[in-house]
C-alpha cells in the first residue's frame, strides 16, 4: 500500500512538472544565463600519434574563447567505437596516459549536442574540423541546419534557438579566395623545408570520388603562385592524382629536384598518413616515389599540429559569433519585453 501511494505521488509530481513546463505563464519560460558552448567535430583518428594534432586545435580554441565550453566530437562511428573499447582496457590506458578522458568517451556531433542543450539554452557553434566541404561536413551542415529550424509552439522553447556552424578549413563549394590564401600563408613552414632541402614538396589529401576536387587545383595553383615555386603539387588519396600521376608531372620538368618532401594535407597524421602515403608496402606513395628514382622523405605531421592551421578555424568561429550573440540578444530582449 506504501509502494502504491509513494507510486502515485511520484505520478502526481511528474504530472505537475510537465504541466508547469508547458504553462503560459511567462515566468517558467525564463532563460537562465547558460555559459555558451563550442563542438569541435572531426572525422576522428584511432592513431595515438595523430591525436595531438585535435588536441592543439581544442587548445588553440579554449584560448581564444576562455568563456566557452569546448567539446569534441567525431563523425566516424567505427572510430568511436574503437575509443570505447579503449576506455575498458586498463593496459592501454596505462600505456598512453597522456590521452584525455573526453577521448574514450568521444560522442558524435549529434549526442555532444543534445547533451549540452540538456544542461539548459544556450549559444553553440559548431565547428567543422574538416578540410574542405565533402562529405563529413555536408552531413554535419544537414546536422546542424536541422537542429537550428527545429521549432516549437511556444518558440521559448526552441531546444535550439542559437546554433551556428563554422566552415570548414578552405571553406565551402571550391573554396573561397580568402581561405585559400589563409590556408596558403599558415602552409609556408612545409614549403620553406622543401626549399632547404632542394626538394619537390607533394601534398596528400583525401579526396571524393564523388565530388569536385577543384579546390585541391586551386590551392597548388595558389601555392605555386604564393611562393613563385612550381615545384609544389596536390594529389589525393580518393581522387586524381594519386601518386604515379604525380610522378609523370614531376618527370615532365627536367630541372626538377630529385628529393621529394611528401605530407599529409589532413587535419591528423592517422592512418592514410602512415599507411597510404608512408607505409612499407609497395603501393604507398613514399614507396612509389622510391620506386620512381627520387629520395622520398615522408612527414608525418597533421595540420592541426601548426598553430597556424588551427587558428584558420578559430577565425571561423570569431566570423559567425557576432551574428549569433545579436540574434540571442534580440530573442531576449524580446522575451523580456512580452513579460512586460
Amino acid at each position: 500500500m506504501i509502494i502504491a501511494l509513494f507510486s502515485f505521488a511520484l505520478f502526481l509530481f511528474a504530472v505537475a512538472a510537465i504541466q508547469l513546463a508547458f504553462s503560459t505563464d511567462a515566468q517558467a519560460y525564463e532563460r537562465k544565463a547558460e555559459k555558451p558552448a563550442i563542438v569541435l567535430a572531426a572525422f576522428g583518428t584511432t592513431e595515438v600519434p595523430a591525436l595531438p594534432a585535435i588536441l592543439n586545435v581544442e587548445k588553440r580554441v579554449r584560448a581564444a574563447f576562455p568563456d566557452y565550453d569546448v567539446h569534441i566530437a567525431f563523425t566516424s562511428n567505427q572510430i568511436r567505437e574503437t575509443w570505447h573499447q579503449r576506455a575498458t582496457d586498463d593496459a592501454f590506458k596505462k600505456a598512453n596516459p597522456d590521452i584525455p578522458e573526453e577521448i574514450y568517451g568521444v560522442k558524435n556531433a549529434l549526442t555532444t549536442l543534445a547533451d549540452i542543450q540538456e544542461q539548459g539554452f544556450r549559444l553553440i557553434m559548431v565547428q567543422s574540423l574538416h578540410f574542405a566541404d565533402g562529405e563529413e561536413y555536408t552531413d554535419l551542415a544537414n546536422l546542424v541546419k536541422a537542429l537550428a529550424g527545429y521549432n516549437t509552439m511556444k518558440p521559448v522553447l526552441k531546444p535550439f534557438p542559437w546554433l551556428g556552424l563554422g566552415v570548414p578549413a578552405l571553406g565551402t563549394g571550391d573554396g573561397q579566395p580568402a581561405y585559400i590564401d589563409a590556408a596558403v600563408k599558415a602552409l609556408e613552414p612545409y614549403v620553406t623545408e622543401a626549399v632547404k632541402a632542394d626538394s619537390n614538396l607533394v601534398f596528400m589529401g583525401h579526396g571524393n570520388e564523388n565530388l569536385t576536387q577543384k579546390i585541391y587545383s586551386k590551392l597548388e595553383a595558389a601555392l605555386r603562385k604564393a611562393y613563385k615555386n612550381d615545384n609544389i603539387y596536390i594529389g589525393a588519396v580518393e581522387a586524381k592524382p594519386h601518386a604515379d600521376g604525380i610522378i609523370e608531372e614531376i618527370k615532365k620538368n627536367p630541372n626538377a629536384p630529385k628529393n621529394i618532401l611528401v605530407a599529409p594535407l589532413m587535419l591528423v597524421a592517422g592512418d592514410h598518413a602512415r599507411n597510404d602515403m608512408s607505409g612499407p608496402h609497395p603501393e604507398s606513395w613514399t614507396s612509389q616515389f622510391t620506386a620512381a628514382g627520387f629520395n622520398a622523405t615522408p612527414k608525418l605531421q597533421g595540420l592541426g599540429e601548426m598553430d597556424s592551421w588551427a587558428d584558420l578555424f578559430v577565425n571561423h568561429l570569431k566570423a559567425i559569433e557576432p551574428g549569433l550573440k545579436e540574434q540571442q540578444a534580440k530573442d531576449l530582449k524580446a522575451e523580456a519585453a512580452a513579460k512586460k
